[in-house]
């Protein structure tokens, strides 16, 4: 099967000051053509470690990411690995180089999407969405310690009410510091895709909606083109007018059957049964003053009598056998 994917962002800096998140779609005319085979790559980072620190995180990590994994060979999974400790190595180059972004980081997701599915890798809490209608669904981890003391609550390890009123809900477990990477979320076998599923990456700033309201943006849109379902997610998020509300970016790549190359594949492979023909007729005899008629073979009398009446003449021989048989036993008795 043959796929077309088509993505698109949008942003909003929300109540914020700046706008810490990044992202990046490669190829950036989001038509997939590569060496490799089609293929779409998004990335979405989240900064944080104050103004300037988490800008620069998250554009850092998202451009090094994207640089490392279109260069590199070798296993999807490996090169996915390879893009997101490299936007970690270079965080950490630069905070070495600049003492005063010391603490700046970011969360990154790295998607790749392809005709054999998708691929993704991920550390902290941005997430990954797919739509499937009518559900939304999230694909990967979430590296919160709210997600963490949400599992303990599961687990009849912890009262909902004290998972909720941590201070630290918010806190992250793992993300791009420049540090030793404690949690990934790699997904290196291809997740299969379907035509008419949406892939969503997004900030958790898209947490002001939740999932049904996403589910149903989604929906009502579905035949729309990326551009417009990702400014009617960012614009629902503006409408709630939450007065603390984050950054919030989101990437959206429709997956669509290439109509071309369905109409190649359903093209039938196999061998058809040709069209009765009649056959033609039996050339006429010359005219040399001999009279001719078409000579017809028919079977033996006794053939025809046996096929018609096989049954019976079956029957009365073996009731014959039986009779000698039976005349036989009596006499040697």
């Amino acid at each position: 099967m043959t796929w077309l994917v088509a993505g698109a962002a949008r942003a909003t800096i929300g109540t914020r000051s700046n706008q810490e998140d990044a992202f990046e779609i490669w190829p950036s005319e989001a038509q997939a053509a590569t060496s490799r085979g089609d293929g779409l790559l998004a990335v979405v980072a989240d900064g944080m470690g104050g103004h300037a620190g988490g800008e620069i995180a998250g554009d850092l990590a998202s451009r090094t990411f994207v640089s490392t994994f279109t260069a590199s060979d070798g296993a999807l999974s490996e090169r996915l690995q390879h893009g997101l400790e490299a936007g970690n190595e270079a965080i950490a180059s630069h905070v070495q180089a600049n003492g005063k972004l010391r603490g700046m980081g970011c969360t990154l997701i790295g998607a790749w999407i392809d005709r054999a599915g998708l691929s993704w890798v991920s550390v902290g809490d941005s997430l990954l969405l797919l739509f499937r209608a009518p559900e939304v669904i999230r694909l990967n981890a979430d590296h919160s310690l709210g997600a963490y003391l949400d599992d303990q609550v599961r687990r009849n390890q912890l009262s909902a009410a004290d998972a909720q009123s941590n201070p630290y809900r918010n806190a992250l477990r793992s993300a791009l510091t420049g540090k030793a990477l404690e949690l990934v979320d790699l997904q290196g076998e291809p997740y299969k895709l379907a035509a008419g599923d949406w892939i969503i990456l997004a900030s958790d700033g898209i947490a002001t909606l939740d999932g049904d309201e996403i589910g149903d943006i989604v929906y009502a849109n579905r035949d729309e083109t990326p551009e417009v379902m990702a400014a009617r997610l960012i614009a629902a998020v503006d409408d709630k007018q939450e007065p603390d509300q984050d950054n919030t970016t989101v990437i959206v790549v429709r997956i669509d059957e290439d109509p071309d190359a369905a109409v190649a594949e359903d093209q039938p492979t196999r061998v058809l049964r040709a069209e009765p023909v009649a056959p033609e007729p039996a050339p006429e005899p010359e005219d040399n003053g001999v009279a001719t008629t078409q000579r017809i073979v028919q079977p033996p009398v006794a053939y025809s009598v046996y096929r018609r009446n096989r049954g019976l003449i079956v029957a009365l021989g073996m009731g014959l056998m039986f009779l000698i048989g039976w005349g036989v036993r009596a006499l040697l008795g």
